[in-house]
């Protein structure tokens, strides 16, 4: 005689869970890779080396202000800035500074990130990356000028 349908579903239903939790866990995992390898996320701070310091690395151990998503490809440099807690309605030169070999930027090469009343504003920004660095960072320049009043923490990569 032959086991009724809901047996041979019993039987069966136990198997089908199981690939599928082992299924899904196999695709969250991949997920979180690709999520890991999509950018870093930084400190952006008020620590800042001197205008046209590229060298000395300034590590945000103040209360920072927001924070970068710094994502590096073979061909470019790319930056998401959330600037939290900056001055009401003000513009800032973006400045996507890369160590050797594009810093200090004679200009802001990202663009431009604008605070609302609530001194908070965005950017997504990409640039070319320079053949040689190893060391990315980004600064935000009140006017596109003068001395950076935020200063991003840095990440390295290899040539």
């Amino acid at each position: 005689m032959r086991p009724s349908l809901s047996r041979r579903f019993m039987a069966v239903a136990p198997i089908v869970l199981l690939a599928t939790l082992v299924s899904l866990s196999a695709c969250s995992s991949s997920h979180t890779a690709t999520a890991a390898s999509t950018g870093t996320k930084v400190a952006l701070g008020t620590n800042n080396p001197a205008q046209g310091d590229c060298t000395t690395n300034t590590s945000e151990t103040a209360t920072s202000v927001g924070y970068a998503v710094l994502t590096l490809t073979p061909n470019a440099f790319q930056a998401e800035i959330q600037l939290q807690a900056g001055p009401p309605n003000t513009t800032y030169g973006v400045f996507m500074q890369q160590v050797p070999g594009s810093c200090p930027q004679p200009q802001a090469n990202g663009g431009t990130l604008v605070t609302g009343s609530t001194g908070r504003g965005q950017a997504s920004t990409t640039v070319e990356r320079v053949p040689g660095a190893t060391t990315f960072y980004v600064q935000l320049v009140p006017t596109g000028q003068g001395p950076p009043d935020y200063t991003s923490d840095r990440i390295s990569a290899a040539a």
